[in-house]
Formats: C-alpha cells, sequence, structure tokens
C-alpha cells in the first residue's frame, strides 16, 4: 500500500507543484489576465513551492482542481459558515480558522460561486486583520477581487495568490507560531470538503481515492509540525492527525482495494470530529 502512495506523489510532483501557483502569478491590472510564465519563472516557483508549500503547507489548491475537473458539485453546506467569525476569539482559534476559511476562499472561487467568494474573503480578512497580516488579505487585493467577479480564472489566481503572499508575510515577520494552525486549518478543511463530495462510496470512486491519498499530505504536515513550537493546543491537534495517521496505516494491508468502506468511514469520522472542534 505505501507502495502506492510514494508511487503516486513522485508521479504528480512534476505536474502538480509547479500547477499550484502558476494561476496566482500576474498583475494588478483592473481585469487580471491569465499570461504564460518563462521557464526561469516556471523553475524559480517550483522550487519556491516544493520548499515552502508541499512539505510545510498541503495546499487546498489541487484537491479543489481535481474535484471539479472529477465532476463533483459545488456543496455549500461543506463550507464554514461566515457567521462563525465572531466565535473566533483566541489566537490558535483565529489562526486555525483563518486557515479553513482561506481554504472555503479557494473552494468558492474554484467552484466560481461570486458572492460567496466575496464573503469568504472578507471573513478571512477579518481574521488576517486580528492575526497581524499585512500581505495578501488587503485592500488592494480586495480591489482586485471586485473588479475581477465575473472572471473566473482570475479570480481564482488572485486567491490563490493572497495566500500564498499571507503564508510568505507570516515567515518573513517571525509569525512562524501562527503557521502551524493555518496549515492544519487549511489541509483539513479541503479533505472535509472532499468527503462531503462523495455521494455513495465505492472503492474505485476518484474521490474516495483520491481522500486515501491524503496520508501522504498529512505524513508532510505531521513533519513540519514536529518542528513547530509547541504549545499546549498544537500538541493536542498533534495527537489528533497521529490518530487519524493511525487510520491510514490500515490502508497499507489492503490487497483488493486501496481503501474500505468501513475505513473511510473511520477516516471521515476523525476527519470531522476534529473540524468539528476547530469551527465551533
Amino acid at each position: 500500500m505505501r507502495r502506492f502512495f510514494y508511487s503516486y506523489v513522485y508521479r504528480a510532483l512534476p505536474i502538480m507543484l509547479p500547477a499550484l501557483f502558476l494561476l496566482g502569478c500576474g498583475g494588478g491590472s483592473d481585469v487580471d489576465d491569465v499570461t504564460d510564465v518563462d521557464t526561469a519563472s516556471q523553475q524559480n516557483i517550483s522550487s519556491k513551492i516544493t520548499e515552502n508549500i508541499f512539505y510545510k503547507i498541503p495546499s487546498p489548491a489541487e484537491l479543489y482542481i481535481f474535484l471539479k475537473e472529477s465532476g463533483s458539485k459545488f456543496n455549500k453546506d461543506a463550507t464554514n459558515p461566515t457567521s462563525n467569525v465572531s466565535k473566533y476569539n483566541t489566537t490558535y482559534s483565529k489562526a486555525l480558522n483563518f486557515g479553513i476559511y482561506a481554504s472555503d476562499l479557494a473552494y468558492t472561487s474554484m467552484f466560481e460561486q461570486n458572492q460567496q467568494t466575496l464573503d469568504y474573503y472578507a471573513v478571512a480578512k477579518q481574521l488576517g486583520d486580528e492575526l497581524g497580516l499585512m500581505e495578501g488579505f488587503d485592500q488592494d487585493v480586495a480591489d482586485r477581487i471586485d473588479k475581477n467577479i465575473n472572471n473566473p480564472d482570475s479570480l481564482y489566481r488572485i486567491t490563490s495568490e493572497a495566500y500564498w503572499d499571507a503564508y510568505t508575510f507570516l515567515e518573513a515577520n517571525d509569525k512562524t507560531n501562527i503557521l502551524p494552525y493555518i496549515s492544519i486549518g487549511s489541509w483539513l478543511e479541503s479533505v472535509h470538503i472532499a468527503i462531503k463530495s462523495v455521494n455513495k462510496f465505492s472503492a474505485e470512486n476518484e474521490v474516495v481515492i483520491r481522500v486515501a491519498e491524503q496520508e501522504m499530505l498529512l505524513e508532510n504536515l505531521l513533519a513540519f509540525l514536529y518542528t513547530a513550537e509547541k504549545a499546549d493546543q498544537l500538541d493536542n491537534i498533534i495527537n489528533d492527525l497521529k490518530e487519524l495517521m493511525t487510520i491510514y496505516e490500515e490502508l497499507y494491508d489492503n490487497t483488493d482495494e486501496i481503501i474500505t468502506e468501513a475505513q473511510f468511514k473511520k477516516v471521515s469520522a476523525k476527519v470531522e470530529q476534529m473540524r468539528n472542534s476547530f469551527i465551533s
């Protein structure tokens, strides 16, 4: 089973890593256009993503692209209601839900939900302001979103770029204590949304398989979290993620299918338990 996961990731990396944020590179004109990027720029972006995104922050972008291309329908009920934003009054809950709302923002923009994209940008910006973010979720980006609201490609590119800019700002300004929470919230929300996109279990369902493949990203996320500054809340979340990893490790013994229905239900239950604790 482990050979399957590693062969999938190594096969996908040359395509997946440059693609995740090539959409996020461009200017800030009134209407943003998707433009070609030269080879040198692609190499720089790929290197930056390899070092800072794939290992540290499992971006939701690739998963939402996959969901749309696989024919999944947008599910409004799968996102964290924007009305919940007033609940978050501690730094770690704000950071967790900034990650969750940023993930929902990527989801709504990918599925061309224009009004909801505006709504999720607003709550992500609110939490970003409270966390001291000065890049990515500022008025300039808000204006670009407003001007490109009917341009889906540009809208998705702008929101993806905002997520990356926020991350690099935090890292550059010694605010790395909140990065683990943002990483966890963003990744867990994307897995939750993928799970909610499965209407009926089938071991051959592409989305079910993609949920199973999240084991590799979880392994990378845990490796990053082990290097982070420890706090009681983070230790508790790491323990929950380790329990989720234990469930995923059961998949290694499968011979006839990647994931069984019982295993999928166990993964789903653990993801939902964690997410509910984050957003409540």
